[in-house]
Order: structure tokens, then C-alpha cells, then sequence
């Protein structure tokens, strides 16, 4: 895989170049100290993936981010954990806090080679930014950040059995623990991937794989009965067909 590393701190250049060198499957192409000097690379070259820095000069990295029409796969690599969830809602593949260790650095190394692999047989990108959209791929994760109780919590998606709209809030559901959060549940419907999830009611997203039971315009889940909206029916209708 052809990767750039944009930071600019040197010290982060050498780390990502050490780590890759262990792996003979990435190579460095260039290394880049500002957002600006990866912009001009990437309009002349292709790349398969960017460890990306965020607190950087003249050019953030997220916002550098949102400046390629059909961007390569993303690691962000940061010191500063408040931009998670920013992150993730531009589909970036992991989300490194500085100092990570080659275990973290290879694990989401594997999420990167998993996604090529479901990305049009070769997984290769057209990374040549040609105006300032976002129309990011759709990106299968394994866990998503989710704010809540003054927190950030890693969610593995597997955890979540169903989410509970409460006004301007939103219940997660876990197996053994809730996390509300301040958020509207179409954002969530937004962020969570379709194949793994489904929207059955106004107030409602559920885990598919977590349903038990479907009778009538009611679904159980851990003996806990959900209503079916008349509207999100055929939702429901279309997935079991």
C-alpha cells in the first residue's frame, strides 16, 4: 500500500516510518509537515492511505480532510482525543491518540487492509482532490465514538442492541450498560452501518442481529417488546424479503 504521513512534528514522521518499515506491504511515499504540502502531492499522485495529523498550521487536518472529493483510506494520528468524534463522522478508519504503540499502529493497520478488500476488488481510490466536498466511501467499522455522561465512549457496534430517542436525547443500549447521550437519532442513523442496523420507528434504531422475535407491529430483544412505525414498516418488510 503507497501511504503519506502529514504532521508537523518530525518525531511523528520517524515512529510512522519505523512502524511501516516492520511491514513490508507499506511503503512511505512521501512525508509531508503540512496539510498544504500533501494538497499539492495529491493532485499530481494516487495513494492508498494517509496518517493524519490534526493540530497542524495554516490548514487543520479534519478540515483538510473535507477538502477531497473522493479521499484515500484515513488514520488520524493525534495527541488530542476531543476531535474523536469528528473523525469518525468523516469515516476515518482508526483514530491513533499519540503516544500508540506498534500494537495499537497494527490493529489499525488491519482495518485498513479488511476495508480494501470489500473496495472494488483492487481497493484502489482515486485520491486527486477535485472540489471542496466530502463524498467519503462508505467505511465498515467495528466500533463507533459515542458522547455521553461527560464522556467519549468506544462502542464495539456488537455491544449495541438497540438506540431509544428521548426528545433531544438518545439512549444506547448495551448488554449491561446505557449511555445517554445529547444527540439526535438521525445522526445516529447517519453513522451506524445499514447492513447491521435498521430504523423501525420514529423513536427507535435497533441491532438486526439482536432481534428475537418479530410479531406483528411489535419486535423483542432481550425480552424487551419495540413498537414498528406504520412509516418504518416496510423497512422491516424489505430487509426479511
Amino acid at each position: 500500500m503507497k501511504c503519506i504521513s502529514i504532521d508537523d512534528e518530525p518525531l511523528a514522521h520517524r515512529v510512522i516510518k519505523k512502524y511501516c518499515d516492520n511491514l513490508s506491504f507499506l511503503t512511505i511515499q512521501k512525508e509531508c509537515h503540512s496539510a498544504l504540502e500533501a494538497l499539492n502531492y495529491l493532485h499530481e499522485n494516487e495513494v492508498d492511505l494517509i496518517f493524519l495529523d490534526i493540530n497542524m498550521p495554516e490548514l487543520k487536518g479534519l478540515d483538510f480532510l473535507r477538502t477531497l472529493t473522493n479521499p484515500p483510506l484515513v488514520i488520524v494520528t493525534t495527541a488530542y482525543q476531543e476531535y474523536a468524534m469528528e473523525g469518525y463522522e468523516l469515516n476515518v478508519m482508526d483514530y491513533l491518540l499519540k503516544p500508540f504503540s506498534f500494537e495499537r499502529f497494527l490493529k489499525a493497520i488491519q482495518k485498513v487492509k479488511n476495508q480494501k478488500e470489500l473496495l472494488d476488488g483492487s481497493g484502489k481510490q482515486n485520491s486527486k482532490p477535485q472540489s471542496i466536498q466530502n463524498e467519503n466511501p462508505t467505511i465498515s467499522v467495528e466500533s463507533i465514538f459515542i458522547k455521553g455522561d461527560k464522556k467519549i465512549h468506544q462502542v464495539s457496534l456488537d455491544e449495541i442492541l438497540y438506540l431509544e430517542s428521548l426528545g433531544s436525547y438518545v439512549k444506547i443500549h448495551l448488554a449491561n450498560e446505557i449511555i445517554t447521550s445529547l444527540d439526535r437519532l438521525a445522526n445516529f442513523e447517519k453513522r451506524l452501518p445499514e447492513k447491521q442496523f435498521l430504523r423501525i420507528h420514529k423513536s427507535y434504531i435497533v441491532s438486526i442481529r439482536k432481534i428475537d422475535i418479530i410479531q406483528g407491529n411489535r419486535l423483542k430483544i432481550n425480552d424487551v417488546n419495540i413498537p414498528i412505525g406504520n412509516v418504518y414498516k416496510h423497512n422491516l418488510t424489505n430487509f426479511i424479503k
